[in-house]
């Protein structure tokens, strides 16, 4: 083995810029690349559920296919950021956007044959692995220091928005309109797209630091070298330790209200699934109010904080969902509830706007609002505190951990709502995030003295627009 270490000059950056994100042309790229191939990601995932739930009539084939897109998140994530950490960039980005659009030719040529999808859909999970941690790490390398949270709250409300514009919105459409040959073409479509963005990033975005050259056996036994590596950064970092068990918890929520709402409108609320969108729509306005907030926060409160206050308005909000069952039964049992049941029930479309289904709107809000202010700065946290040649290796991380317990919460919520309840899972999960509130009280009192609102290392590359 052979390793050979070429270190190079950083580059001058240019002056800071003024107004908002999007006015950095930069940033503008990687963020509609971003929503573009999220929006395929998300569609492509609710199609394949569609397509091959239809065909096999087996529940058990489409847990397998979810496994399919899980698993390798679980295994690779990691290796994918270490390597990620010696490539370019852009040159990633790129690579991974090319793959995708031939996996989704591949798609429309075995569309009949549901092994070849879930195998495909297995090496689509796989080569996404390494798009993450390279997208992430990018971010820092086109913005400035001063527009990072900013940044991540817009890549945040598109990441939100771009499941709603795959699963509503694109991939019904297309499968109505010629089925999956027609959504598989239109996603590689979507990815070319995603591909040109990213090859018009600028190439001098990333000053060449290390380049490692290696023969034999040597990159298995560095890549093993640089996971060990990147645990002990993390371990020997409280506030990184904490950013990533943040925004875990992040991702776990997502997860999870993407499994009991289907259930809860149906169990507790009594309506059609097929209404589930508009009675969870104001989560959407919430994280949006949210998103908009965060600027204030974040002047009048250190970003670990704002993530901590976040968490705990989440697990009251999950407390106040979970008990809206009990209210309203309180309600129309008291002298109110004649007058309740007098009043006709407007509706919304087909739904109707019954006292449950009104407070469950109401209290969809604050779940929103709360849930944004934990993601953006806690991932800008990552940005700051991780060396500038570590990101990949943070965010590989940090996507292993999300994505485990996403796969957990998997296996495990569905049993328990068939065993106990929808109501009572949201009640076992809100101690949980109420545990990691706690836990980040007592690392942000630890290191209040020592802490500034540099959050520790800094190691920012020059941004270009």
């Amino acid at each position: 083995m052979t390793v050979e270490t070429v270190e190079a000059p950083g580059l001058p950056g240019p002056p800071e810029p003024s107004g908002s994100v999007l006015a950095n042309s930069g940033f503008l790229r990687i963020w509609m690349a971003q929503l573009v191939s999220q929006t395929a990601q998300n569609g492509l995932m609710f199609t394949l559920l569609v397509l091959i739930t239809a065909r096999t009539e087996s529940g058990v084939i489409g847990s397998v296919l979810v496994l399919s897109f899980m698993l390798p998140a679980v295994v690779f994530s990691l290796f994918a950021g270490v390597l990620v950490d010696r490539w370019h960039k852009r040159t990633v980005l790129v690579a991974t956007n090319i793959v995708r659009v031939g996996i989704c030719v591949a798609y429309v040529l075995l569309d009949q044959y549901v092994p070849a999808l879930i195998a495909l859909t297995l090496v689509f999970s796989s080569v996404s692995q390494f798009f993450a941690p390279a997208e992430a790490s990018t971010i820092p390398m086109l913005v400035s220091r001063r527009q990072l949270i900013s940044a991540n709250g817009l890549f945040q409300l598109t990441l939100t928005g771009s499941q709603f514009l795959g699963m509503v919105v694109l991939s019904p459409l297309l499968l109505k309109l010629g089925g999956g040959d027609l959504f598989f073409s239109g996603a590689a479509v979507l990815y070319v797209g995603a591909t040109l963005l990213v090859a018009s990033l600028p190439k001098g975005m990333e000053p060449p630091l290390v380049v490692e050259r290696f023969s034999g056996t040597g990159i298995a036994r560095s890549v093993v070298r640089d996971v060990r590596m990147v645990l002990r950064t993390i371990r020997g970092d409280p506030l990184s330790t904490l950013a990533l068990v943040q925004l875990t918890m992040s991702s776990s929520l997502s997860m999870l209200f993407g499994l009991l709402v289907p259930r809860f409108v149906l169990d507790v609320l009594d309506v059609s699934p097929d209404n589930a969108v508009f009675v969870f729509a104001p989560v959407g306005v919430g994280a949006v109010l949210g998103l908009r907030s965060l600027p204030w926060f974040t002047r009048n409160f250190r970003k670990s904080e704002v993530v901590t206050i976040g968490l705990f308005g989440t697990a009251a909000a999950l407390l106040a969902l979970g008990s809206l069952e009990f209210i309203a039964r309180a309600l129309e049992e008291s002298a109110a509830g004649g007058l309740i049941n007098e009043i006709d029930k407007p509706r919304l479309g087909t739904l109707e706007l019954s006292v449950l289904v009104v407070m469950t709107m109401i209290t969809a809000v604050p779940v929103g609002f709360t849930y944004a202010l934990v993601n953006a700065p806690a991932q800008t946290i990552i940005h700051e505190r991780a060396p500038a040649e570590m990101r990949g290796r943070f965010f590989g991380t940090q996507l292993m951990l999300a994505n485990l317990a996403s796969l957990v919460l998997l296996l495990a919520v569905g049993v328990l709502i068939d065993v106990t309840s929808v109501i009572a899972v949201i009640f076992m999960y809100a101690p949980v995030v109420l545990a990691v509130a706690i836990y980040g009280v007592s690392i942000n009192r630890k290191y209040e003295a020592a802490d500034s609102d540099a959050d520790g290392p800094v190691s920012l590359p020059p941004h270009h627009e």
